[in-house]
């Protein structure tokens, strides 16, 4: 299995998306909101919603709930800081997320009861069209075993979208037909997110590692769940 760069998104995407970060030397948190996204680990895939309130402080109060695809869901609490820019979620479920906040996008990653992974979260738009999840798998094709690899995307058409597997979340942009291209460097992730075939992946490395990927629609929203209940040994996207 191909191991991607953890999270080297920030420095790669200033040419990409520079409407979504600010001053690199200095960048800008995000602020109150209503957030949606998407979780990927190596036992799990699933959604996350999050509102962001305002505060008179630089700690914004932050809640919301998760729900993975076999259905089991958490409840979170926690701070989106404006001081340091950065994201802390926690649940008594037994997760911990912790990220980086900049203007209407949060990345990052956490650790549950399965395992760690990592996390991304768009602002839903004050217009227009809102934050679609998908979820799914990739398959690289120098893999001896073509095992599927979960993967998720959350985009808003005409608008940004970000690419997370169990150890990547890469910014990028969504057009009005859900084409999506995310990259880091000279790594991307390019197709439709509602193709039944043709979407491709690739590191761009000498090691030439690519292949396909494929995702649906993740499915009912996340809420705020109750924390605690049974959860399967990994989700029905990645069996």
């Amino acid at each position: 299995m191909h191991s991607f760069a953890l999270r080297s998104f920030v420095a790669s995407a200033a040419t990409l998306l520079p409407l979504f970060l600010g001053c690199a030397s200095k960048p800008t948190a995000g602020g109150p909101g209503s957030y949606r996204g998407v979780l990927v680990g190596a036992g799990e895939i699933g959604t996350l919603a999050v509102t962001v309130a305002g505060s008179a402080t630089s700690s914004l109060p932050a809640s919301g709930g998760l729900v993975d695809l076999n259905g089991s869901t958490a409840s979170l609490s926690g701070t989106l800081n404006q001081g340091n820019a950065s994201f802390s979620l926690s649940s008594t479920a037994g997760y911990q997320f912790d990220g980086d906040s900049r203007p209407e996008y949060v990345l990052g990653g956490y650790h549950g009861p399965l395992g760690g992974g990592e996390f991304a979260l768009l602002e839903q738009p004050d217009s227009g069209g809102s934050v679609k999840t998908f979820c799914g798998a990739y398959v690289s094709s120098s893999s001896t075993t073509a095992t599927p690899i979960p993967f998720a995307i959350a985009g808003v058409p005409d608008g940004a979208a970000v690419c997370v597997g169990p150890n990547f979340a890469w910014l990028g942009t969504m057009d009005s037909a859900e084409d999506v291209s995310c990259s880091v460097g000279t790594a991307l992730f390019y197709g439709n997110a509602n193709a039944d075939a043709g979407n491709q992946w690739g590191t761009g490395t000498s090691d030439g590692d690519n292949g396909t990927w494929a995702v649906t629609s993740c499915g009912p929203d996340a809420g705020g769940g109750s924390d605690g209940g049974t959860r399967g040994a990994a989700d029905a996207a990645v069996d």
